[in-house]
């Protein structure tokens, strides 16, 4: 009998149900889908560089659905709590009508296993649909073959979302017990008479703080983008981040003090249709909402910078990759400090003694690269260094650091090889060639106040005033943190000698992939190292390994991280999109059934149902838009940010990026703005 009256009461409530279904069976759904991207995986066909990134990722993955899972409980418990609400005069019409509260908590623990269940099975069913299709998305990403590709289900993916979400749902059969348990007959029949206090305030109170808040915004906003001084330790940047989580607060608190009373001194829009119920009833709303909106503004503020800083780093990394790896591969050895350097101790040299045929590499370079004691970054950056050392003794260590230096004609040989710019020095001049961001910075500071170096005795003076971009060693990213380029009559010594490089392409009749697979990897790498290296050194590297850096591992390490990011961007963004728009919808439910009783009057009043339903969407699209156009605002600044820290460069186009999130919010977003109107007009008209 208590089961038959569970199911009626699901059939009945089924409309009341579809916000709570609708965002149960989107949780199961993502959840699913990027716990099953480690099995689509293992049918293609990747390169070992980025068959480890996959697994790095899938690590990530699982790692973040514990969060994401903890963000998802959270939902389902707030959605819960808002459909007991919505219950209780009916479970207390029950008890009232002499049924026990043991039989109205099964009743309830019923309907809750049944709609969990239902909710479960859909999310799996259309997970294991979309997840196909994600297949073909990490395939395209990760540009791997598909000839391998069949329909799959991932079992574990399964498991997991089961093993989360009954967890999840113990938890919220738990607090329905007890909210039933614990609540007194009386506040169950009278729950739905029972409305959040509205707290007037004080229009000029609210209209300076409304100011206090749009400056400790804009102090953030100057000082993350603008006043870089401002962002130099962790405590300058978590206080950036609570001026905006405290300005958006008050924004949201007080808006509605002074905005009511401006508009009420404008007739021709107060007085205009249903313009005077819609505002008192936003007013009265907003008073209520202002802990709610500001978390959902975050939420989406985070969603739009996080898709679009992934989607451009994405497209960063592809242009790069053909000024980063020009060439086939690039070898290089340390020599041990301290020790005189000889053609034997070449990269060659060891390739040679290895037994590797030469034949396979088209050698286009050799080059050594120095250093000297007196040749330090502090020294190169002169006065700047001191300043810096003043404000910061943590720069002690790059003070003392020894910059590496290499020849004029060497580094002309390269720049031809790289094709960057070649350098063009007189006997006493030297360059500074630097393309890592910060480094760059720091020097060419260094070389406005201080353009002169003292190398071998001899007095050089800069013959660029800032650094030229290039490198000797490829790498996915910038990585070269500060080269001098000195004279090719510079008296270095073979003591001097800091490394050996040798820059190759491929010769035609090595170019297959098992060759590239050997080289890439680490085959290659092990076979000529195997008893070169010294490793009780104590300085964190072997002493003596030859490194190599290939184009194919560049590009596939860089495809790889920059795939990577989009997956965890996408995963974090739909969960903070539905998170924040599933919390909104529910709240826009809950005041539609405190205002029915409004919307009644409205009409006994005369007003049409044409404008009745316009009021309700004015309101809604009010308390949709507002959260959206402040997180869009901060996204502005935010977005300039996360751009600084990943090191993209500002010519990429972050349009697309742009698109993508906005067209992500739209459809997420939307749908529970659609959702939610259908659902608060069927309210107001019961």
């Amino acid at each position: 009998m208590l089961f038959s009256l569970s199911l009626k009461n699901i059939r009945k409530s089924i409309k009341d149900y579809s916000i709570y279904f609708f965002t149960l069976l989107l949780g199961v759904c993502i959840f699913y889908v990027f716990n099953a991207i480690g099995d689509q995986t293992a049918m293609m066909e990747l390169s070992g560089t980025k068959s480890r990134i996959v697994h790095t990722m899938n690590t990530a993955l699982s790692g973040m659905s514990v969060v994401v899972s903890l963000i998802l409980g959270f939902l389902i418990v707030y959605a819960s709590r808002f459909l007991i609400r919505r219950r209780k005069k009916e479970l207390g019409i029950y008890l009232t009508l002499g049924m026990r509260r043991s039989a109205v908590i099964r009743i309830l623990l019923t309907e809750t296993v049944l709609i969990g269940l239902l909710s479960l099975g859909a999310g799996l069913l259309i997970g294991i649909g979309l997840s196909q299709f994600m297949s073909l998305f990490v395939a395209n990403m990760f540009e791997a073959d598909m000839s391998r590709f069949v329909f799959t289900i991932s079992l574990a993916a399964v498991g997991k979302t089961i093993c989360y979400f009954v967890i999840i749902y113990l938890v919220v059969i738990v607090m329905n017990i007890v909210v039933v348990a614990r609540s007194r007959l009386i506040r169950l029949l009278v729950a739905d008479r029972v409305q959040e206090k509205v707290h007037l305030k004080n229009p000029a109170v609210s209209f300076f703080l409304f100011l206090a808040a749009c400056g400790m915004l804009a102090f953030a906003y100057y000082n993350v983008t603008a006043n870089q001084e401002a962002m130099e330790t962790q405590g300058d940047v978590m206080l950036q981040i609570l001026l905006g989580i405290a300005g958006t607060f008050l924004i949201f608190w007080s808006v509605s003090g002074f905005v009511m009373a401006i508009i009420r001194k404008i007739p021709g829009i107060y007085n205009r249709r249903l313009n005077s119920f819609v505002l008192g009833e936003v007013n009265a709303r907003i008073n209520t909402s202002a802990a709610a909106g500001s978390i959902i503004c975050l939420l989406l503020f985070a969603t739009i910078c996080v898709l679009s800083a992934a989607f451009t780093l994405k497209a960063d990394r592809e242009r790069r990759m053909e000024n980063q790896a020009p060439v086939d591969v690039c070898m290089w050895r340390s020599v041990p400090e301290g020790t005189e350097y000889d053609t034997d101790e070449s990269v060659r040299a060891v390739l040679e003694e290895k037994g590797f045929d030469m034949e396979a590499l088209d050698v286009r370079g050799e080059f050594v690269i120095y250093k000297r004691a007196e040749a330090t970054e502090g020294a190169v950056m002169g006065s700047f260094m001191e300043r810096l050392l003043e404000r910061d003794p943590t720069f002690q260590a790059m003070a003392e650091n020894p910059v590496e230096i290499i020849r004029a004609g060497d580094y002309n040989r390269a720049a031809g090889i790289y094709g960057f710019e070649p350098v063009k020095l007189g006997t006493d001049q030297y360059a500074v060639s630097c393309d890592y961001p910060s480094m760059q910075e720091f020097f060419n500071q260094g070389l406005m106040e201080n353009d002169t170096v003292e190398i071998c005795g001899r007095t050089l003076k800069a013959a660029y005033p800032e650094c030229v971009e290039g490198y000797i060693q490829m790498s996915y990213s910038e990585s070269n943190m500060g080269l001098l380029v000195v004279p090719d009559d510079l008296p270095l010594t073979e003591q001097d000698v800091f490394q050996s490089c040798l820059i190759s392409d491929y010769t035609p009749e090595y170019d297959n992939r098992d060759f590239y697979s050997w080289m890439d990897d680490g085959g290659f790498e092990e076979q000529i190292n195997a008893g070169l290296t010294d490793t009780e050194s104590g300085s964190g590297q072997d002493q003596g390994a030859v490194q190599i850096s290939t184009r194919s591992r560049i590009y596939d390490d860089s495809i790889g991280s920059s795939a990577m990011a989009v997956f965890i961007a996408l995963y974090l963004g739909f969960v903070f999109i539905v998170s924040g728009a599933a919390i909104l919808a529910l709240k826009e439910m809950s005041d539609a059934i405190d205002s029915r009783e409004k919307y009644r009057i409205l009409r006994q009043l005369g007003a049409g149902e044409k404008e009745v339903n316009r009021a309700l969407v004015i309101q809604m699209g009010i308390f949709f838009g507002f959260p959206l156009l402040l997180a869009a605002v901060h996204s502005v600044f935010g977005i300039r940010v996360s751009y600084t820290m990943l090191g993209i460069y500002a010519s990429v186009n972050s349009l697309p990026p742009l698109i993508i999130a906005a067209v992500l919010i739209g459809i997420l977003y939307g749908g529970y703005f659609a959702l939610s109107y259908l659902c608060c007009r069927r309210v107001i008209r019961e």
